[in-house]
């Protein structure tokens, strides 16, 4: 009875000597898929497991089938790739990571989030379309609708693809056999070319072939302005033009007068000119105030008169006598001069 018992008691010991536990305090890895988590057949795949403790071995599991072991470098962060080649149906399903320390006690993290990797092919595919047509501006929400065919029956889920992107943008269940899928407030990061696929939930994982694809273009955001700021703006626009408006006939109401003043001024000189008689017409016109200054009208009318005037007067010699002569004499010649005795006209010009 006693070696019954003695063998059992060490059968236990070393079971529990090779067993691992769940340590709490170790961070749990992360695991990610490159290129992508959704992949055509016969593509190939790397899942990076990955801590931030170091000197550790990584264990890979899809679901509870312990798949591959990997022990990560000692010189950086704990990192392990696990390949995955020539990819198929029987490829798909949830994988996680998970790591312990090396050497004992066999210590083993928290696993891994569940990350889903499709294989797509095995289900027909889906169409995919915008309510909105052409550019979209920034800022604004698109729509997109993924829709299965008629023959979609069994409980699945929709994804949104993007090209570049290391997952699903969105994944969420459908209403009947179409689902439709919002990109709020839209950036000039979220154009490029979109797709979607339907996969089952549960084994064997089956998804669709990829629908074709749906480029989003997405311009620089415009400033939309409110009602009330367009009406300021309005009538901040329609007072500047009345303001201009009255300028401009303000300016030119004082023209018209100006010009229309100094016409009348001149008119009336001509008249008083044609209304002396015959014989004053060879007699200077003297000024009514001083020597060689003009009439107020025109002055008034052109400034530089004034100033011609000022540069004669002070070229004039001092002692200076003008005289005027009978154009009009001339013209009638000898005989007429032999008719009539000449008479002796002498001008002068007073000096102030």
């Amino acid at each position: 009875m006693m070696p019954q018992l003695l063998a059992l008691l060490c059968t236990g010991l070393c079971a529990g000597q090779g067993s691992r536990t769940t340590d709490e305090s170790l961070p749990k890895p992360s695991l990610r898929a490159w290129p992508s988590s959704v992949v055509s057949r016969k593509s190939n795949v790397t899942l990076q497991c990955w801590t931030s403790t170091k000197n550790v071995n990584f264990v890979l599991r899809k679901g509870k089938v312990h798949l591959q072991s990997v022990q990560s470098r000692a010189s950086t962060e704990g990192l392990a790739e696990f390949h995955l080649t020539g990819l198929n149906s029987d490829n798909a399903g949830e994988y996680a990571c998970e790591y312990y320390r090396r050497g004992s006690p066999y210590i083993r993290s928290q696993p891994s989030d569940v990350l889903l990797l499709l294989v797509t092919g095995d289900l027909p595919k889906p169409s995919l379309q915008a309510h909105q047509r052409g550019e979209v501006t920034a800022g604004e929400n698109v729509t997109l609708q993924c829709q299965g065919p008629a023959s979609v029956y069994e409980t699945v889920m929709f994804a949104l693809l993007k090209a570049g992107a290391a997952g699903p943008i969105q994944v969420q269940s459908p209403a009947g056999k179409e689902t439709d899928f919002s990109l709020r407030t839209v950036t000039v990061s979220d154009a490029g070319n979109y797709s979607c696929v339907y996969f089952q939930t549960g084994i064997p994982f089956w998804a669709s072939h990829p629908s074709d694809h749906l480029e989003i273009r997405v311009t620089g955001k415009t400033e939309r302005k409110s009602p009330k700021m367009a009406e300021t703006e309005l009538g901040t626009t329609g007072i500047t033009l009345i303001v201009i408006f009255t300028f401009l006939f303000l300016l030119g109401t004082f023209f018209i007068w100006k010009y229309t003043r100094c016409g009348a001024a001149l008119d009336k000189m001509t008249k008083r000119s044609h209304s002396k008689e015959p014989e004053e017409v060879g007699t200077s016109i003297q000024p009514e105030k001083g020597s060689g200054d003009p009439p107020a009208a025109m002055m008034s009318c052109s400034p530089a008169w004034d100033k011609t005037s000022q540069v004669s007067r002070a070229e004039e010699p001092h002692g200076v006598t003008y005289a005027e002569l009978n154009i009009r004499a001339l013209s009638e010649g000898p005989s007429s001069q032999m008719e009539q005795p000449l008479e002796t006209c002498v001008y002068s010009t007073l000096k102030a």
